[in-house]
């Protein structure tokens, strides 16, 4: 299935800090085709009329229903979106693929995410053909389930530091697997795990494991939320893998481990925001029917805001994760078939997967934070939707890499950057270009937020030079600098290829929309950039041009946010639901 052919041409990875882009050269959520749509709704009814009506056997923990409703999803080709069609897949591009991750925000403990990410992709992309030969099929269909096992108890963050050990048999057939994972989603009953050992002790290697090869699983976990989930510790003893169940290379267990958690991230972005509207949704219908006072408490200014702002990040974070997706199908549809430029494509992507992994699951934080305190008292019980909501929500600051993890890979991957890299010979001269076109005030400001970024690169990099890794506090405070950025191009050229397709007077919420955003973003960058510049030496000689470009982007004129957050969330009443 081919991407969007509103796309002109890929933007390369952290083009938003080094390239002219321009709205025609964006994926946005109004360009997804009827095919990908069509998935969508699929994906949708699937889990309103299959799995909706059996949550409460879910979260009870009926993994043979589980089971039996992956078999359905299978029956669907829900579970064959990211599998060759060499393998019983369908091989379809990843804005498809995300765009049915995104509905399942409507049960978050169902696990068909985890399956057809974790516990598939790392067979897709690093099986031998006889690996996915064997497997792929069994996991396309959902006959059996995967897994994905690299947490340890002592590593979980520093995940190359794992203990589990492997040992090659006397013979030179087999394996011998000994240790223990931790907090393995479908680890109480999955059949295919891709689990991560080191060979004699100090080769980090993955490996194909199948249950019946003497997987044992733990108890499962009394959880926070995602009670449904299964989560259990895995005991391997003398787990005996034949050899040729090596994934990937011996000793190259981090490219497995560290590009399919990037897929994830790559996938996460969709799903928090579709958690994030089932939230908003359900706050709306709530707002609209509680009466306080003689009258609805969505009439309330109060309440308009908060309802607001859920609308303003529901957008925002579509126009990021679709921008993103649609720049890694595009680079990927340039690279070819080849396995090992297919993963440095992905890879070279890495700052705006971690980018939206940060921003969408911290927007879905605070959306279903505010979804409680809109329902007041009813919304601290469990016998009304946003109690589950908030705590399942919890896990997506952590899983796939917590937010300080991703927070302090971005500066770094950044300078790793060759185009990055160039601009920062004379950050102070370096202009990053942003076209002409509607809203030349806030593409003023955005061209200044992205010197603003150079400039706390470099000033990063020469103050601390070998030692930034050391710094995390001020790679933070960077990495929030390239997060906001983002963000505000995402939204502001979102807005302008809506207005230039539907006209004036159905983008005048989507205007709204990003001017808040903007107003908002555009102080919290000044703030990060204060941090980093009160961060160097006093003789540092970066600190003038820093102190300038803070300038700059301190000169934006304030929006009415108060009012524009009224005139959002009249339109979003209007609809009754999030209508974009």
């Amino acid at each position: 299935m081919a991407v969007s052919s509103s796309i002109v041409q890929f933007n390369p990875a952290a083009s938003f800090l080094t390239a002219d882009v321009t709205p025609g050269k964006v994926f946005t959520r109004e360009d997804l085709s009827p095919a990908q749509q069509m998935f969508g709704r699929i994906s949708q009814d699937f889990m309103r009329t299959e799995v909706l009506p059996h949550e409460k056997e879910i979260y009870a923990k009926d993994f043979a229903l589980v089971r039996r409703l992956l078999v359905k999803a299978g029956d669907l080709d829900l579970l064959r979106v990211d599998i060759p069609e060499a393998y019983d897949g369908l091989g379809l591009d990843k804005v498809s693929s995300a765009y049915v991750s995104e509905t399942l925000g409507l049960c978050p403990s169902f696990p068909l995410g985890t399956h057809t990410t974790i516990g598939t992709l790392p067979i897709v992309y690093f099986g031998t053909e006889a690996q996915k030969t064997r497997y792929l099929p069994l996991l396309a269909s959902g006959e059996k389930v995967g897994a994905y096992a690299l947490t340890e108890p002592g590593a979980g963050s520093d995940a190359l530091n794992i203990r589990t050990k492997a040992t090659l048999s006397a013979d030179g057939k087999h394996y011998l697997i000994n240790g223990q994972k931790m907090w393995i989603t479908n680890g109480g009953f999955a059949d295919i795990f891709t689990i991560f050992a080191k060979i004699d002790g100090e080769k980090f290697t993955a490996f194909i494991v199948e249950r019946e090869m003497g997987v044992v699983s733990g108890r499962e976990e009394p959880k926070l939320g995602l009670d449904g989930s299964s989560t259990t510790a895995l005991i391997l003893e003398n787990v005996k893998v034949p050899v040729e169940n090596v994934l990937g290379e011996i000793g190259q267990g981090h490219k497995v481990a560290f590009n399919i958690l990037n897929l994830g991230r790559l996938k996460l972005g969709t799903r928090n925001m579709g958690s994030a509207k089932q939230a908003l949704n359900g706050a709306l219908q709530y707002a609209l029917e509680r009466q306080q006072f003689g009258r609805a408490i969505a009439e309330f200014g109060m309440i308009q805001q908060k309802l607001a702002q859920m609308a303003v990040l529901s957008y925002v974070g579509d126009a990021m994760v679709f921008r993103c997706l649609g720049d890694v199908d595009a680079a990927l549809a340039a690279a070819g078939h080849e396995t090992l430029t297919i993963l440095k494509t992905i890879e070279s992507f890495a700052v705006e997967c971690s980018i939206n992994k940060v921003w969408t699951s911290e927007a879905l934080a605070w959306v279903v934070d505010e979804a409680i305190q809109v329902h007041g008292g009813y919304g601290y019980s469990k016998e009304y939707p946003p109690e589950r909501a908030y705590r399942d929500a919890r896990i997506t600051r952590i899983y796939e890499g917590t937010n300080e993890i991703n927070r302090i890979i971005i500066a770094p991957r950044l300078l790793k950057n060759a185009a990055v890299a160039q601009l920062l010979i004379h950050p102070s001269a370096a202009a990053p270009p942003v076209a002409d076109g509607l809203f030349p005030a806030e593409r003023q400001i955005l061209s200044a937020a992205k010197r603003l970024l150079l400039l706390t690169l470099a000033a990063a990099k020469n103050a601390y030079g070998d030692k930034l890794a050391n710094e995390q506090e001020v790679l933070g405070h960077i990495a929030d600098i390239a997060i906001e950025t983002y963000a505000i191009e995402s939204a502001v050229l979102r807005t302008s290829k809506l207005i230039a397709a539907r006209g004036g007077v159905e983008g005048a919420t989507p205007v709204d929309i990003m001017h808040v955003y903007f107003s908002d973003a555009a102080d919290k960058v000044e703030h990060s950039a204060r941090q980093v510049l009160a961060a160097l030496a006093a003789d540092a000689a970066d600190r003038a041009p820093l102190q300038d470009g803070i300038r700059s982007i301190a000169s934006h004129e304030t929006f009415n946010t108060v009012a524009g957050r009224r005139r959002i969330a009249t339109a979003v009443i209007k609809a009754g639901h999030y209508p974009y």
